[in-house]
C-alpha cells in the first residue's frame, strides 16, 4: 500500500502534472493541425509527436491503475483497479493510448484516422490537470438538482412546441415540417435564439407560438446561466476564504 500511495503522490506532483499537461497539448495541436492539407507534407512529424505523447499517457495509465488501490483504501486491489478502468478518467486514460498501441500497425492506412478519432476525448484530461476545469466540475456538481429542474423544464417545453408547430404548420408547409423531427429543430434554435432561418412559420398562429417561444427561451437559457454562474462565484468566494483564513494561522505560528 506504501508503494501504491507513494506513486498517487507522484502522479500529484506538479513538475508530472505540467509534464503530462505539455504533451496533452501539443497532442491536441498535432490532431488539429492533421485535419490541414498543407500540412500533408508533416504528417509523419504530426503521427510522431501523437505517437509519443501517446507513449507517455501509456506509462502515466499504468501507474494509475497499479496504484488505483490508494484512492478506494476499503477494497481490494483488484477491485480498486477495476473500478478505476472503468471510471471516467479511467475511459480517457484508455482513450488516450489507443494510438500508442494501434497506430504502428495501420500507420499507412486510412484505418489510422479512425484510430486518431477517439483521441479527441484526450481534452478531456485537461480537466484533471487544469485547476480551472476542477472549480467549474466542482460548480457544476454542487447545482446537480437544480440544472436537472432547469434542464427537465426546457426538455419539457420544447417537446411541446415542437409538436404544436408541427400540427399547426404541417399544412402550410408540408416540404418544410415534414415530421416533428423538423419541428424539435426549429422548437430547439428559436428556444435557444439563434434562430438560423433555415425553418420557420408563416401562419398566424405559428408566428404566435414562435413569438412565444422566444420569449419563453430569453428566460429558460438565463435560469441554468444564472445559477451556474452564482455556484461558480460561491466556490471561489469559499476559496479565497479558505485561502485568506489559512495564510492568517501561517503568520500566527
Amino acid at each position: 500500500m506504501k508503494l501504491y500511495i507513494l506513486i498517487q503522490q507522484l502522479l500529484r506532483r506538479k513538475f508530472i502534472q505540467y509534464f503530462v499537461l505539455f504533451f496533452i497539448l501539443i497532442s491536441i495541436i498535432a490532431v488539429i493541425a492533421s485535419s490541414f492539407e498543407e500540412m500533408a507534407t508533416y504528417k509523419v512529424l504530426l503521427f510522431g509527436i501523437t505517437y509519443v505523447s501517446s507513449f507517455i499517457f501509456l506509462i502515466e495509465y499504468t501507474a494509475r491503475i497499479v496504484s488505483a488501490p490508494a484512492l478506494y483504501p476499503g477494497m481490494k486491489t483488484a477491485k480498486a483497479r477495476l473500478k478505476y478502468t472503468f471510471s471516467f478518467y479511467g475511459f480517457v486514460d484508455f482513450v488516450a493510448v489507443l494510438p500508442c498501441v494501434l497506430t504502428y500497425a495501420y500507420w499507412d492506412t486510412e484505418v489510422v484516422h479512425v484510430i486518431i478519432l477517439p483521441y479527441i476525448f484526450i481534452i478531456f484530461k485537461l480537466i484533471r490537470h487544469s485547476r480551472s476545469f476542477r472549480i467549474i466540475g466542482m460548480a457544476l456538481a454542487s447545482v446537480r438538482e437544480e440544472l436537472e429542474t432547469a434542464y427537465t423544464a426546457s426538455f419539457i417545453t420544447i417537446c411541446f412546441s415542437a409538436i404544436l408547430m408541427y400540427y399547426i404548420e404541417r399544412n402550410a408547409q408540408p416540404e418544410v415540417f415534414k415530421n416533428i423531427g423538423d419541428g424539435i429543430w426549429w422548437a430547439i434554435i428559436t428556444f435557444a435564439t439563434v434562430g438560423y432561418g433555415d425553418i420557420y412559420p408563416i401562419t398566424f398562429l405559428g408566428k404566435l407560438l414562435g413569438c412565444i417561444i422566444c420569449l419563453v427561451g430569453v428566460a429558460m437559457v438565463a435560469i441554468p446561466t444564472g445559477i451556474i454562474s452564482s455556484s461558480f462565484i460561491n466556490i471561489v468566494q469559499k476559496k479565497e476564504q479558505r485561502e485568506k483564513f489559512n495564510k492568517e494561522e501561517e503568520n500566527r505560528r
